[in-house]
């Protein structure tokens, strides 16, 4: 089966530390879409300065092609 993949960042605010938006309200809202949820990435900065933000990925399945 083959499938297509999307990612989404998630920036963190450069003052506080947190991210500017809820993950679990992402990963619900594209699970009801059919979007399955693989994995995340931490966005690392530049210069020790921490994590800029995470990135999610989900996958969906392609249709197969009529033969």
């Amino acid at each position: 089966m083959k499938y297509k993949y999307q990612a989404i960042r998630i920036p963190y605010n450069s003052w506080s530390g947190k991210a500017e938006a809820d993950y679990l309200d992402i990963i619900n809202e594209k699970g009801a879409k059919g979007w399955r949820f693989v994995g995340f990435e931490p966005l690392i900065a530049k210069a020790e300065k921490g994590f800029r933000g995470t990135e999610l990925v989900f996958e969906i399945p392609l249709e197969e092609e009529a033969k």
